[in-house]
């Protein structure tokens, strides 16, 4: 008489064998794409530089006081994110944010007015990117990343 396990034992590894098989396929299809798929993000970005009068203040443990602020006309610019699927791009942006830069003024230690503070608001576009040519990203200056995946600055 058989025994029922011994049939089960035999299923098991053919299951296994092609599951592994399956797994290997697609392994190798998205290893041996053609170009590489990404994402472009466009988003407003502050930066704010101390000046050295701001130093000289602070230093001392005089709170700096901001006596009157420029700045300059804002400029409209298009931020969302971009997919590229193969090598068409899909831009998901609008023109909703803006780009402008900015100088605050006070007392310096000598009660002359001075610069203490710039401030620059821009919208920077950095892609990140996966695919089978990575490795060749470090080419161009600023990447960052592996051989997979990493990103192109600005």
């Amino acid at each position: 008489m058989l025994n029922p396990l011994q049939g089960r034992s035999r299923l098991l590894p053919s299951v296994l064998n092609s599951r592994l098989k399956y797994a290997g396929l697609v392994s190798t299809i998205c290893l041996s794409l053609p170009a590489c798929v990404g994402v472009g993000i466009s988003l407003p970005e502050k930066t704010t530089l101390k000046t050295d009068a701001y130093r000289a203040q602070s230093y001392r443990s005089i709170p700096p006081q901001i006596t009157r602020t420029t700045k300059s006309t804002p400029v409209r610019e298009w931020c969302g994110i971009t997919v590229w699927a193969l090598v068409v791009p899909v831009p998901l942006k609008l023109p909703v944010c803006t780009s402008y830069s900015e100088q605050s003024f006070g007392k310096d230690e000598f009660e002359n007015e001075a610069v203490l503070l710039n401030t620059q608001q821009k919208v920077p576009s950095p892609l990140y990117a996966c695919g089978p040519f990575m490795m060749l990203g470090p080419i161009i200056h600023g990447y960052q990343g592996n051989a997979l995946c990493g990103v192109f600055p600005d």
